[in-house]
């Protein structure tokens, strides 16, 4: 099971692109891995890199001020507030891998392709027009 970064995914910033691929990269440590050392070790990973990813893409879209920026931004504080919680759960000796994995592979299969991909169109029209 991994999630498959594509490039079409990219919404045309270099910098939340990369931050982007990272963030599957991690992904896929964590959904690769079966060692409970590894995973508690990727889940705090995944948090942080989830948080600084989506705090650059939100600046951006201030920036450029995108219309779907608060709901945008409603979508990111979802899933960090899950992620998050499946973090504690690991931190008091509970791992749910299964549900770890399905929120992210929710966001990497939902959230990406459809909500960041509307981005990238702004963001492509802003710059042709």
């Amino acid at each position: 099971m991994s999630v498959e970064w594509q490039e079409s995914y990219k919404i045309g910033d270099a910098a939340v692109d990369a931050m982007q691929e990272e963030l599957f990269a991690l992904t896929n440590a964590f959904l690769a891995s079966d060692d409970l050392t590894v995973l508690r070790s990727a889940i705090v990973s995944l948090c942080k890199q989830a948080r600084v990813q989506f705090e650059l893409e939100e600046a951006l879209m201030r920036r450029v001020n995108f219309p779907g920026l608060e709901a945008h931004r409603a979508q990111h504080q979802m899933l960090l507030d899950r992620l998050i919680g499946r973090s504690m759960d690991v931190g008091k000796g509970y791992m749910n891998k299964p549900a770890i994995a399905a929120l992210m592979q929710d966001w990497a299969v939902r959230h990406v392709p459809e909500e960041d991909a509307s981005l990238g169109r702004f963001l492509a029209a802003s710059q042709s027009a």
